[in-house]
């Protein structure tokens, strides 16, 4: 059995993680768990093209 986000296409599959990526970033910042370069660590991971969008949903988080 197959998961839902397997049918996506893999540019909206990498989003969908560099959103969470974003998110987990956060979530590690507001709780004290963060290094203080764990955004910078974790824009490498994502791919350039999504990069913009990647700091998009980080000041999302950090102003939610």
């Amino acid at each position: 059995m197959g998961r839902k986000l397997d049918s996506l296409p893999q540019a909206e599959r990498e989003k969908i993680e560099a959103d969470l990526l974003a998110l987990s970033v956060i979530y590690n910042e507001r709780y004290g768990m963060a290094a203080n370069n764990a955004a910078t660590d974790a824009e490498e991971q994502v791919p350039d093209y999504l990069r913009p969008y990647f700091h998009l949903r980080l000041n999302y988080y950090r102003t939610a």
